[in-house]
């Protein structure tokens, strides 16, 4: 990281008329603000980790009635989103942070963005009561942004156990968790399931070979146990048929097409044949894709 220049006088009365500007009242009394320019304000709290090996911009801290409510710290660098992100990660749950994510009540699996591809992302840490949300994006000269805001102020409401809506329904969890490669960005197109068929579809923005990416979101299949009874692949439609690990006529069908430059279409599905041979089924609805 790298250090502060000395403040000029100029420098000082603009970052306390910043302060007074992002000042405000609130139900619990006036919040202020103060900014610190290329260093994090003196008292903030050990649980507070930033990524390493990154230039480190500045930060601003809101507090109320003299305790920290908030600190927002932006840092940049030229690394790739895909190589700070995984490793920063790594760094925050040795620090005692874990990854939040919202109840989805269906379908939990399917194709998920992932580190390399999502540029946001959300921690909280139960024992010191904060959450952290994090936030990239690319700036000018070629350098990637993060964004980091610690809040000690509405954590308790987010690590709050709300019961569920009742049990899920037969099937919500077919779909195994499919991420994309690294590099590769990744955008979900939405899930759906019931009544004997659940499928999830993406796009994933990337030139990598139609085989090679069949072959990478296959290999999760397999260690989710779905077992491969037949596929091709050539440079442009990459499918395989599976069989999938449930009582009944379970079988899958994963599909990668390379229809426009630069973007492949993703998708995987699951059906359910009672009493029929699912086998031929799937072989005809293949045969109608290629």
């Amino acid at each position: 990281m790298s250090g502060a220049a000395p403040e000029t006088e100029r420098e000082r009365q603009l970052r306390k008329l910043a302060g007074r500007l992002l000042a405000h009242p609130g139900p619990g009394g006036l919040t202020t603000a103060e900014l610190f320019v290329a260093e994090l304000p003196p008292d903030a709290p050990t649980e507070l980790v930033v990524p390493a090996n990154l230039d480190l911009s500045g930060s601003l801290v809101r507090r109320r009635e003299g305790q920290i409510t908030s600190i927002e710290v932006i840092t940049d660098g030229v690394q790739p989103i895909g190589e700070v992100l995984p490793a920063y990660g790594r760094e925050l749950e040795a620090h005692g942070w874990r990854r939040w994510e919202p109840y989805r009540r269906h379908p939990p699996g399917g194709f998920e963005a992932g580190w390399d591809a999502s540029p946001e992302a959300v921690f909280v840490n139960e024992k010191a009561v904060s959450a952290l949300w994090i936030a990239t994006r690319q700036v000018e000269g070629g350098r990637t942004e993060f964004g980091l805001r610690f809040d000690w102020e509405n954590a308790a409401n987010m690590m709050i156990d709300r019961s569920e809506p009742g049990p899920e329904p037969p099937g919500w969890d077919i779909l195994p968790e499919l991420r994309p490669p690294p590099g590769v960005r990744l955008q979900p197109q939405g899930s759906s399931g019931g009544g004997g068929h659940w499928s999830s579809e993406a796009r994933a923005q990337s030139e990598m070979p139609v085989p090679e990416l069949e072959a990478h979101f296959a290999n999760q299949l397999t260690a989710a146990g779905w077992r491969r009874i037949a596929g091709a692949a050539d440079d442009t439609t990459g499918w395989s048929r599976w069989d999938v690990p449930r009582p009944g006529n379970c079988r899958g069908l994963l599909l990668v097409l390379a229809t426009v430059p630069g973007w492949r279409s993703l998708s995987v599905r699951v059906e359910t044949f009672p009493g029929q041979n699912a086998g031929s089924s799937r072989t005809s609805v293949v045969s109608t894709l290629r």
